[in-house]
């Protein structure tokens, strides 16, 4: 992706989520889901976050890699998915302060759902708690991401995913309760 591509699907965006002319809607969105057909436009929604000031191709950036994620899990490495998690902690850390609270929001999604489905792919999945706690020891904004990312990760624990059973998720669910959740609860309460 090079910055007149960039400057397309901000436009696109724009006439998404701003527009009124619904034949114009449709289009947009028609050409905005591309990006989460296949998991080789994992590099243009990490091109989009890098360089757009935009909040609207933020969150379709954000979406569309949760999608991805969701969607190709098995075709990506461990290593893979640990470099797309920490990218986007790394990503919310260096943009706390800028970045709207809806994008935020679908930020911590993102990794929580990357975190859920790689628990038991490797322990460095489960040390996200670790994680999170380098987010309360910066600014009041870094403190709300932190908090997000912890409610967001009690959130995504207890929702069933549609790509997986039920005796996965439930799995995960009683793993991430018995190792995890007690020391969430008491980052969140010390925090506050």
């Amino acid at each position: 992706m090079n910055s007149e591509q960039l400057a397309e699907v901000e436009r696109l965006c724009g006439v998404l989520y701003q527009g009124t002319n619904p034949s114009g809607l449709k289009s947009a969105q028609e050409q905005l889901l591309q990006l989460q057909s296949n998991a080789d436009f994992i590099p243009q929604c990490k091109f989009i976050l890098d360089n757009t000031q935009l909040s609207y191709a933020q969150i379709l950036a954000s979406s569309s890699l949760e999608v991805l994620m969701t969607q190709f899990w098995n075709n990506f490495s461990n290593e893979q998915k640990l470099e797309i998690r920490n990218y986007i902690l790394n990503y919310m850390a260096m943009r706390a302060q800028q970045c709207e609270e809806f994008v935020i929001n679908s930020l911590c999604k993102l990794v929580c759902r990357i975190t859920k489905l790689g628990w038991f792919d490797g322990q460095e999945h489960r040390e996200i708690i670790s994680e999170v706690n380098n987010f309360l020891e910066g600014s009041v904004d870094h403190h709300f991401v932190g908090l997000k990312l912890l409610r967001s990760l009690v959130d995504e624990m207890n929702l069933p995913n549609t790509n997986r059973s039920l005796t996965i998720h439930r799995k995960t669910a009683v793993s991430f309760r018995d190792h995890a959740l007690f020391n969430t609860f008491q980052i969140s309460i010390n925090t506050l």
